[in-house]
């Protein structure tokens, strides 16, 4: 999670944004998005979602280091960076990174017994997302639909409009997610 700190306030500062600009933007607290820069604070992934909106850029911006386009990526299963989020009971790892210029963003999100994204819907920046059930059960709530999900299943949907997710199992659900910008 340190990475991902330092990122967000680098990001923040490469836009000459004061902590409480960001913090309005994101409509999180200026103390709280202080104990997130600080490594301090675990939040959720919702809440992750909604700074990088407000930085304008895809949630795995956080984990990209360099750039290897024109390079194939292979991401390794056991050398892949994972941030756990206390707050949602879950993690998220980026599935690309090091692709400056990629379109689409690929996510591997384990939910915990219990666990979801946020602790109300939230939007997402402007794009498209894709989700497929690897593992386990899900619930996908959006605009007061609710979808249950289970192991094959996948959802298409629009992510700026407010959306949760849920662990609907009693063991671990592991999520494809695809994020199109």
């Amino acid at each position: 999670m340190q990475k991902v700190s330092e990122r967000i306030r680098q990001m923040r500062e490469e836009q000459g944004l004061s902590l409480r600009a960001l913090a309005e933007r994101a409509d999180v607290s200026a103390s709280a998005l202080s104990q997130i820069e600080a490594g301090q604070n675990s939040p959720s992934i919702a809440t992750l979602e909604k700074i990088c909106a407000a930085l304008g850029v895809p949630i795995a911006t956080l984990f990209d280091e360099g750039d290897t386009e024109g390079v194939p990526l292979v991401m390794r299963a056991g050398a892949r960076r994972k941030v756990y989020s206390a707050g949602s009971h879950a993690s998220i790892e980026p599935l690309a990174r090091g692709l400056a210029r990629k379109k689409m963003q690929p996510l591997l999100m384990v939910l915990e017994a219990g666990g979801e994204c946020g602790e109300h819907p939230y939007a997402s920046a402007e794009g498209e997302e894709f989700a497929m059930v690897i593992h386990g059960a899900a619930r996908f709530e959006q605009q007061g639909t609710v979808s249950e999900l289970r192991a094959g299943d996948a959802i298409y949907y629009d992510p700026r409009l407010p959306h949760n997710w849920h662990n609907a199992s009693s063991g671990p659900t592991t999520l494809l997610v695809v994020v199109a910008q």
